[in-house]
């Protein structure tokens, strides 16, 4: 059976972020009938900051070298580790289970939401880890980013420069070799719809917003594997 993981971080229920990733999952079910869609709202359910059990943990894992996933499961030792750690294997479990995985992320501060960064944290554990091959219990998966950001950060713009979202997105997940099959769907300009010195840029908004969105069903219909 075809599973989407389809993940939100924006704490605004009507996000930008959010309806490219809805549209996406909408057009996935509808391509995939049989499917079952697995969806994580990191604003409402919010995953707990890494902490030092959970670091105990992947420090031993490098230590003795575990690649084993299995192994990984039950490397807990202590109470407080295995308690931490089962928060950790519950969203790892997610992503081995998916085919396919869209990620609601908007830009915050030329960076992502600390409630993603929380999640990726918690699920960049040794054994994920691509070998110097590439290759990783990941590999394979189909990734769609559904971005919001409220000024321009494209090839060419003044601050193309100061977009870490895209750049630590593609570093992040691609140590756990997700950023293969990996694609963006940006939608730029969104604050010309409130701020009115950004006023003059509403088409430019509605134009990136709409591409992002037809991006999302196209995509979404071609997810097939």
């Amino acid at each position: 059976m075809p599973t989407l993981l389809h993940i939100d971080s924006s704490p605004r229920p009507d996000s930008v972020s959010r309806r490219i990733s809805a549209e996406f999952a909408q057009a996935w079910s509808k391509a995939h009938p049989d499917g079952h869609h697995v969806r994580r709202d990191l604003a409402i359910d919010q995953v707990p900051h890494i902490d030092a059990a959970q670091i105990a943990v992947m420090h031993r894992l490098e230590t003795e070298s575990i690649r084993d996933l299995e192994a990984a499961r039950n490397a807990a030792r202590t109470e407080q580790e295995a308690a931490s750690w089962r928060v950790t294997w519950s969203l790892i479990d997610e992503l081995l289970a998916a085919d396919t995985i869209v990620l609601g992320v908007p830009m915050y501060n030329f960076s992502v939401p600390s409630t993603f960064k929380a999640w990726f944290d918690r699920v960049l554990i040794a054994p994920l880890i691509v070998s110097p091959e590439g290759e990783g219990p990941l590999s394979g998966k189909r990734v769609v980013v559904a971005s919001a950001r409220g000024g321009a950060y494209g090839p060419g713009t003044p601050r193309h420069d100061s977009d870490h979202q895209e750049r630590y997105l593609r570093a992040a997940l691609g140590m756990i070799g997700l950023a293969a099959d990996l694609t963006f769907l940006h939608a730029e300009m969104t604050k010309a719809h409130h701020v009115p010195r950004l006023a003059q840029f509403k088409n430019l908004a509605a134009t990136s917003y709409e591409a992002a969105m037809d991006g999302a069903r196209t995509l979404a219909a071609g997810a097939h594997r």
